[in-house]
């Protein structure tokens, strides 16, 4: 898996892809209320979701709950579409 200058790959990308479309499926959910709700810097949450810095194992749990999923749907997800994207790229 190939990593950019700060150790970001494309699975992080992926990831932070996933959890933008699961707050904009949501009728409930956003960045600032999930990050209210987990007690951090709304910032903190927008670098990740926004895809400038990768989500660390427990934040993204923490965030899946959130929004009424799993971390392993999430990473589940963002695999297929890397692999779909490589498939066509091939």
């Amino acid at each position: 898996m190939e990593m950019n200058r700060i150790g970001f790959t494309g699975l992080d990308a992926g990831v932070a892809a996933e959890v933008r479309s699961e707050i904009a499926r949501s009728r409930t959910a956003s960045v600032k209320g999930i990050a209210e709700n987990l007690g951090i810097r709304r910032a903190t949450l927008s670098s990740r979701v926004n895809g400038h810095a990768p989500f660390t194992p427990s934040l993204l749990a923490a965030v899946a709950a959130e929004l009424g999923t799993s971390a392993s749907s999430i990473i589940a997800r963002a695999e297929r579409a890397i692999e779909s994207a490589e498939a066509v790229a091939s």
